[in-house]
């Protein structure tokens, strides 16, 4: 048996629903079109790993995130959703609209055989950081359930990308991937940020990113975005710890 997990990333909505950004890519378009796939997959569980908002400005945040809540009562996913912060969003309006205030970490069950844990790595730049009070957080979600496996949720990328964009890393991603090699129990990281479908693997954790439900980067040297179509990621849980995954593109 597994447990079925859909990503969603980057959804970097405006609030003007009618606007587009990079190479003409409606963001409120794309992101339905995609919702709309997902539910055809009928996941367990739908993971979205950070920057539902593209503004800026705070107001105009809390509209994007009304947006998405639109878009996703209209979807028929009757999965549930965790939602953590990227870079761009708003965390007070983030957490009252999509989150049921629970803040982060948070931590949910996936099936009886493992635990997700959706965590901030959210700073005053574009760079990331995780604190120590989340590090210890996970220390004791393992220590509480060591007979289960653990999924962790994250914005910014672990490990280089080997691109621009990793101009915008997090400052202590060593100290965090030292202690998921310590945590055998870590079987999974996933992220989001860099806007491009990844999988490294590190001990014994696979880590991953997903596509953007918009405009894709690019992985060169210099800013760019590529012409691959928006997508997402399914992730299938086994009862066994082990991890299987691919990627849907619309």
């Amino acid at each position: 048996m597994s447990f079925k997990v859909a990503q969603i990333s980057d959804c970097h909505l405006f609030a003007d629903k009618l606007q587009a950004g990079y190479q003409g890519v409606n963001p409120y378009t794309t992101l339905k079109a995609v919702l709309k796939n997902v539910a055809l997959c009928h996941p367990d569980m739908v993971i979205l790993s950070g920057d539902v908002s593209a503004e800026n400005d705070a107001a105009k945040g809390l509209v994007s995130y009304q947006l998405f809540s639109q878009l996703w009562q209209h979807s028929n996913i009757t999965a549930p959703l965790l939602v953590i912060p990227g870079n761009h969003d708003h965390l007070d309006s983030l957490n009252s609209e999509l989150n049921s205030s629970a803040g982060w970490p948070l931590s949910m069950s996936a099936g009886p055989y493992w635990k997700v844990h959706g965590l901030n790595t959210k700073t005053d730049d574009t760079s990331g950081e995780i604190s120590a009070f989340q590090l210890r957080y996970l220390n004791e979600q393992v220590n509480l359930y060591p007979q289960q496996n653990h999924l962790l949720v994250v914005h910014h990328h672990p490990h280089a990308c080997g691109g621009w964009m990793d101009n915008h890393p997090w400052h202590n991603r060593d100290e965090f991937i030292k202690h998921v090699e310590q945590q055998r129990q870590i079987k999974a990281v996933i992220y989001g940020h860099i806007h491009q479908a990844s999988e490294t693997r590190s001990q014994d954790c696979v880590f991953m990113s997903a596509p953007s439900t918009c405009w894709q980067w690019a992985n060169s040297k210099e800013f760019a975005a590529s012409g691959e179509a928006p997508g997402y990621r399914i992730i299938e849980l086994a009862d066994n710890g082990l991890v299987d995954s691919h990627i849907i593109r619309i």
